[in-house]
């Protein structure tokens, strides 16, 4: 069991430098993204400013509420876009890891959600020719971790973008990477926009 927590740690250890390097590259096109999103709306709150000089106090008033409104607006459409640029990365850099890496994250994430051990791995068929499943190792792990090591892999492919779906009892655990990220979505994006901003 040592070996097993080792193991993981080892795993997780990997994983966390992997997603800080995707963190820091995503914090610069988002810095990027702000810094033009800020600049826009300076140059429209300093417009209406200035036209609101010449309208008379109460239009000045009216018209500068509704101008930092208006920057308020923009800037969180940035924030928003420059986290959907993040996610969109992690997507496209796990979509482009090489064949080796990309094996062992999807042999990873099935021995995480996995439930009993009994299920059956569908794979993307994009992934036919990219994957290697190493099905006796993942069945020994589930073994060791308590859970039934019975795992098998559909011959058929599903048409989904990337991962696996897991079936038993005909339900479905769809593990594609936008459907992780989409389920986490809420809670990457607090935790994406308090790093960021």
């Amino acid at each position: 069991m040592n070996s097993i927590d080792s193991l993981k740690e080892r795993l997780l250890n990997e994983d966390m430098k992997k997603a800080s390097d995707i963190e820091q590259e995503a914090r610069k096109k988002a810095d990027e993204i702000l810094e033009q999103a800020n600049i826009k709306a300076n140059q429209i709150v300093e417009e209406v400013k200035q036209k609101a000089e010449k309208d008379g106090k109460d239009r000045k008033e009216r018209m500068i509420a509704r101008a930092e409104l208006e920057s308020r607006n923009i800037i969180l459409q940035a924030k928003q876009e420059a986290i959907d640029l993040i996610l969109n990365e992690v997507i496209n850099k796990i979509n482009n890891m090489q064949k080796d890496e990309y094996s062992n994250l999807i042999n990873k994430m099935i021995i995480n959600n996995v439930q009993t051990g009994e299920e059956e791995i569908v794979l993307s068929i994009r992934d036919k020719d990219r994957v290697s499943i190493n099905l006796d190792e993942i069945n020994k792990t589930l073994v060791a971790g308590g859970k039934r090591g019975l795992l098998r892999i559909n011959p058929e492919y599903a048409d989904i973008p990337s991962g696996f779906i897991l079936r038993k009892s005909g339900l479905e655990i769809n593990c594609t990477f936008e459907a992780l990220i989409r389920g986490l979505r809420d809670e990457l994006e607090a935790e994406v926009a308090s790093v960021l901003f």
